[in-house]
């Protein structure tokens, strides 16, 4: 897998392995490292690129390129997302070759032209435009907000073939090039794509309609092995965990609780009966190892969060932070959020919490309670009028 390799008569893989790679953009963990997925086109008449690689292993793909063709023969880089993983040796491919014309989104060229100070011919794409390489052709399918604005699929109806980008990819660099070559990397698939797909599944639910009565019988990612056998499992893995929340007759309310010594329970137990008085369902997890895959699915379903933290050493402690990061994993069904707390010394939390959902465009259409040490009788009335003002302002009305 030195070389390249021919995965369709005249198109070849010709991207480049990292094995060794441990985390990937120095935020996710790799345990079998990745690949660099970038392909050759080369048609009758028109010889295209699908992507570059990441910019350390420019000479490699070069040196790839020109076994198969003089890179002054290139008439074409398709550039289905900018990032420098896949736009790395862009580059040093244009100083060589400065006749070649990009095919990117608007996005896309917007982005290229801040990254490259050198100039260079663009031809933003539109949805579903296609570009003859003589006996090939290349479609071009939107996908924005997977997971760039950026985006887009490159299809090769010919050979029944999707470019497809980071969508459908895994960190996983094995012995083989295709999928029945390796062992089985499913969680490495998963994994992919709850760290970097999962926040963009409404632009999934778009981008894989666009593939319904489309052949595919080979879906080449961005990373990642290519899936020959049974590409199509792939693409409904993405449907199923990109589906909607199904629908609920009463407002969902997540209640998520930290309480050391029992305080900040008691008033939680309080704020559920307000809530549920004013007609929320409401789900409860304390915040003790709890499960990230089962937060963020509640995450989704919830109309709100509500969150009851106590004050330590003047900061909410470290497992409310860590659930408060996996906000930017999801896109939660809604962006309502309310805090509440007790503390001893200070109570700082309460407010930091408010920030942080503030930061994350959360309303918080009720201010922040916060009470010192045991909650009294009149403290836990205000505990259920507070959930009761939680739940009157989700829209429409329990």
């Amino acid at each position: 897998m030195s070389s390249f390799a021919e995965i369709r008569p005249e198109v070849f893989w010709v991207g480049a392995r990292h094995p060794e790679l441990e985390v990937f953009d120095e935020l996710f963990p790799t345990r079998h490292g990745t690949t660099y997925n970038a392909y050759l086109v080369r048609g009758s008449e028109k010889i295209a690129l699908i992507d570059t690689v990441k910019g350390l292993f420019t000479d490699e793909y070069l040196d790839k390129l020109q076994k198969l063709v003089p890179l002054s023969d290139i008439d074409v880089v398709v550039v289905n997302h900018t990032e420098p993983d896949h736009s790395g040796a862009l580059g040093r491919l244009l100083e060589i070759n400065p006749d070649i014309e990009i095919y990117c989104t608007r996005a896309g060229e917007n982005f290229l032209r801040q990254i490259y100070e050198i100039p260079f011919r663009a031809h933003a794409v539109s949805d579903g435009e296609e570009l003859s390489l003589g006996d090939k052709t290349l479609r071009f399918l939107a996908a924005p907000n997977l997971h760039w604005p950026d985006t887009m699929f490159t299809y090769l109806p010919e050979e029944d073939l999707l470019f497809s980008c980071d969508a459908f990819g895994a960190h996983y660099c094995g012995d083989g090039l295709y999928n029945d070559q390796v062992e089985d990397f499913s969680a490495e698939f998963h994994f992919y794509f709850d760290t970097i797909m999962r926040p963009f599944k409404a632009s999934i639910r778009e981008a894989t309609a666009k593939l319904d009565g489309l052949s595919i019988t080979l879906l080449c990612p961005s990373h990642g092995p290519l899936l020959r056998r049974d590409p199509l499992k792939a693409i409904n893995a993405y449907r199923e965990w990109a589906a909607a929340p199904p629908p609920s007759a009463h407002k969902q309310v997540l209640l998520l609780t930290l309480s050391p010594h029992g305080n900040t329970r008691s008033m939680a137990g309080a704020v559920r009966e307000g809530l549920e008085e004013a007609g929320a369902q409401v789900t409860e997890f304390g915040l003790v190892d709890l499960n990230d895959e089962l937060v963020r699915e509640e995450l989704e379903r919830a109309d709100a969060l509500v969150i009851g933290s106590p004050t330590i050493n003047r900061d909410a402690p470290p497992p409310v932070w860590r659930v408060l990061s996996l906000l930017s994993s999801v896109t939660p069904k809604g962006k309502v959020g309310a805090v509440f707390g007790s503390f001893g010394w200070s109570g700082e939390a309460t407010k930091l919490i408010e920030e942080r959902l503030r930061g994350l465009k959360y309303q918080l259409p009720v201010e922040g309670l916060s009470f010192r040490f045991t909650p009294t009788a009149k403290d836990m009335d205000a505990c259920r009028d507070f959930g009761r003002k939680v739940a009157r302002s989700l829209t429409p009305a329990v």
